[in-house]
């Protein structure tokens, strides 16, 4: 018997059930967490979701963090997904999937948790350091230590929408995956990726990023944007959710002229997956 496949509206329903439930979490636990990416810009020009996509996208400082998913961990509801738990896993963020729903790839050796289903991404910010050139340097060495665990992690590196560009990249890619293979397996890698992302507290740095893009300028901000009496309450599809009071200069910095939307071919979603019931 085929599942049914999800409907973008049915995606948006359980993922926003998850966003509320998380949040009940935060506002009982004194967590701080702002929406982010995507579901920042959504409901800042939308009040709700970007209406073509599904996507939700939490942070919190990285202390935050960690004590949330010491709370989601163990929740009956929902299932988390993180590197400090997974065994092998291959997002450098957590994930909070609905137990009631399948994720399906669309990419060959894709690597996806086998809990898979709609979810919402949750990440950490962590500490960076002042100077400019030490954070490019900080990101170089963050770079190679995640692609030690991406090129380590099954055939991941492989991955593709087309059985013969996967074969090309298996072949191609073999000799840097035997490259780091040499030097260590997955969790050796993860576990270098994991203790290097603790090297600048969060709460002793005066800027932070989610790490895995701290390549980028766009992605590091000042860390008071994320400190306590920093966030407010804004609407999200009816319902109240945190975000940082600086959206504005964080939407502009990373997106650019955010309230102007994209061309009507660009309104589209790319996900590399589909969503079925159970």
């Amino acid at each position: 018997m085929t599942s049914e496949k999800l409907k973008l509206e049915e995606i948006k329903e359980v993922a926003l059930n998850m966003l509320a439930y998380v949040d009940d979490i935060c506002q009982k636990n004194q967590l701080q967490y702002s929406v982010y990416y995507g579901t920042l810009l959504g409901a800042v020009r939308h009040q709700g979701f970007i209406p073509w996509d599904d996507d939700i996208d939490i942070v919190l400082p990285r202390p935050d963090y960690e004590k949330l998913l010491e709370i989601l961990i163990d929740d009956s509801n929902y299932i988390l997904a993180s590197p400090l738990s997974n065994s092998s896993y291959r997002y450098t963020y957590s994930k909070l999937f609905d137990p009631k729903t399948k994720l399906v790839s669309k990419q060959i050796l894709g690597y996806e948790d086998k809990n898979a289903g709609v979810f919402i991404d949750i990440f950490p910010l962590d500490g960076v350091p002042n100077d400019k050139d030490e954070q490019k340097k900080y990101a170089s060495e963050l770079d190679s230590y995640k692609f030690g665990f991406m090129y380590t992690l099954g055939f991941l590196y492989a991955r593709s929408y087309f059985y013969s560009r996967s074969i090309i990249k298996f072949l191609v890619k073999y000799p840097t995956h035997r490259k780091y293979k040499k030097k260590g397996n997955y969790r050796y890698w993860r576990n270098l990726y994991e203790q290097n992302s603790l090297r600048y507290p969060f709460e002793k740095s005066n800027f932070c990023g989610h790490l895995e893009f701290i390549k980028y300028d766009k992605a590091i901000y000042p860390t008071d944007w994320f400190c306590e009496d920093s966030f407010e309450r804004i609407d999200f599809e009816g319902h109240k959710v945190n975000a940082i009071k600086n959206a504005d200069i964080f939407l502009t910095q990373y997106f650019g002229d955010y309230m102007t939307l994209p061309p009507k071919d660009e309104q589209i979603s790319n996900h590399s997956y589909d969503f079925y019931w159970k």
